[in-house]
C-alpha cells in the first residue's frame, strides 16, 4: 500500500507503523537518514519508524516517544560497529541518539532542543 519510493534507497512503507500502516515522517529526519545512507555506502534497515499510540504502548515505548511524532527511527546497519555509527550520526546533527548494544541498533531522532543521548 505505501510501497512508494522516497529516494534511491528508501520506501515510504519502511517508516510506517506495523499495526495501522500510517506514516508520519519529518522532512529533517528523512534528509538526515538519506545523508547517513550516502556517507555509509551501506543499507540502513529501519526497524521502527512511526508508531501510532496503540502500537507504541504495545512495544512499551515512552509515552512521549518521538516515534509517535514522526521525529524518530530505530536503525540497524550491518558490518559497521555501533560506536562508529553513533559518531557519524552525532556529527550529522541528530539531536537524540539511543545506543542499544544488546540488540545492535541505534535510535535516532530530531527532537527540538538540546542534544540528548542514552544507552538502552
Amino acid at each position: 500500500m505505501n510501497h512508494i519510493s522516497l529516494s534511491e534507497h528508501f520506501f515510504l512503507d519502511e517508516f510506517a507503523c506495523p499495526c495501522c500502516n500510517r506514516v508520519m515522517l519529518c522532512h529533517n529526519l528523512f534528509s538526515l537518514i538519506v545523508l547517513l545512507r550516502h556517507i555509509l555506502g551501506k543499507p540502513i534497515y529501519i526497524s521502527s519508524g512511526y508508531r501510532c499510540p496503540q502500537y507504541n504502548a504495545r512495544v512499551k515505548g515512552d509515552s512521549n516517544s518521538y516515534h509517535m511524532k514522526g521525529l524518530a527511527v530505530d536503525i540497524v546497519v550491518h558490518d559497521i560497529p555501533l560506536p562508529e555509527l553513533y559518531t557519524i550520526a552525532k556529527d550529522l546533527g541528530f539531536t537524540g541518539i539511543g545506543i542499544y548494544p544488546q540488540k545492535n541498533f541505534l535510535h535516532l531522532d530530531v527532537r527540538p532542543g538540546a542534544y540528548t543521548e542514552w544507552r538502552g
